[in-house]
């Protein structure tokens, strides 16, 4: 535990290294804090955190900086999350209720907002179902023994996948065989698929099984893709300054793979989870912190949402936009898709 001192120090260390980018000396503490210490002594208390792990001294005579636990102390204990206005959430949620019952929207503009506030990068995930359902199957002749299957989720989203036949199937054939499939099948995931006893041909079980790995590679990726919004404001940061850390910051977002490097399955449902620097299980990213959650309902449709930055991460008012939008949206689910 630290003396209470020790940790004004260190909350002021924080709050000013994420306002200013640069190390804080104990000038700037007594002078911007209102600390009842002389310098001196702050700087020995500064010294005694360095020495305790809370604080890393960049280069010789300069100014202290937050390391990572000193970061994860002061999210536990010495931060005090912003409180959003009445007016800011009126205006937040008029603008979700404007949009209505779509998916994809949401995930967007709740990236656009969270992005714009943080002033970083933001990703959300479009709710998606614990596991996918089927609505109903198509299928479309493509060639003399080639088909598209068109596997259509609850939520009206198509997947496609190409089927390879033994032989030529008229499409009065293919529409006869997705209707019956349809029937029998439409409201079940993958699983449930797999349980039902029917008697199908050699023709309708080889689509049978392709719509069951259609909806199998659906619940397998159920944090994919993510909306992203920010890449600018994250780049415009010091930290990324340098060609070679911007270049390995854009490899990590490539192909839009970020949702598989965040450990979304450490996220408690209805909590916002912190995650700061070396925390990240992957390598990519422990030069950064998320502020992560995940929303809607559990056993049906979820999704997440998250901001992403320097661990200089503006951590108070990240904390709550995170919480408050993942509040909004899981509200929404259950009022349009409950």
């Amino acid at each position: 535990m630290l003396s209470d001192r020790r940790a004004c120090i260190l909350q002021s260390v924080v709050r000013e290294y994420i306002d200013s980018a640069t190390p804080v000396g104990s000038g700037t503490i007594v002078r911007k804090y209102g600390l009842k210490a002389s310098p001196a002594t702050i700087r020995s208390e500064m010294v005694r955190l360095e020495e305790e792990g809370y604080l890393t001294q960049p280069y010789t005579s300069a100014g202290r900086i937050p390391s990572d636990r000193g970061y994860r102390h002061y999210v536990e204990s010495l931060m005090e999350e912003e409180e959003l206005s009445d007016e800011s959430k009126r205006t937040i949620r008029h603008q979700f209720y404007q949009v209505g019952p779509a998916l994809e929207a949401w995930a967007e503009l709740a990236a656009a907002i969270l992005a714009r506030s943080v002033e970083n990068l933001a990703l959300v995930t479009a709710p998606h179902p614990a596991h996918a359902r089927l609505r109903r199957l198509e299928l479309v002749k493509a060639g003399d023994v080639l088909a598209l299957l068109i596997v259509v989720l609850q939520e009206g989203h198509p997947r496609e996948d190409t089927l390879a036949l033994d032989r030529s199937v008229s499409q009065d054939e293919l529409t006869r065989t997705a209707q019956r499939l349809t029937w029998l099948f439409t409201g079940l995931s993958a699983g449930q698929m797999q349980q039902q006893t029917v008697e199908l041909s050699p023709f309708e079980d080889k689509v049978t099984q392709a719509t069951i790995r259609v909806l199998q590679v659906e619940d397998e990726s159920s944090y994919e893709p993510a909306y992203l919004d920010g890449l600018r404001n994250v780049l415009s940061q010091p930290e990324f300054s340098q060609p070679q850390t911007m270049l390995d910051f854009l490899d990590v977002l490539d192909e839009r793979s970020l949702p598989r490097l965040i450990p979304f399955h450490w996220v408690v449902p209805g909590d916002v989870t912190v995650i700061i620097g070396a925390e990240n299980p992957e390598d990519a990213m422990r030069h950064c912190s998320l502020v992560v959650a995940r929303y809607g309902r559990p056993g049906g449709m979820t999704g997440a949402l998250g901001v992403l930055g320097p661990t200089r991460l503006p951590y108070q008012r990240a904390t709550s936009m995170v919480r408050y939008m993942g509040s909004l949206l899981g509200e929404l689910v259950n009022l349009y898709y409950s």
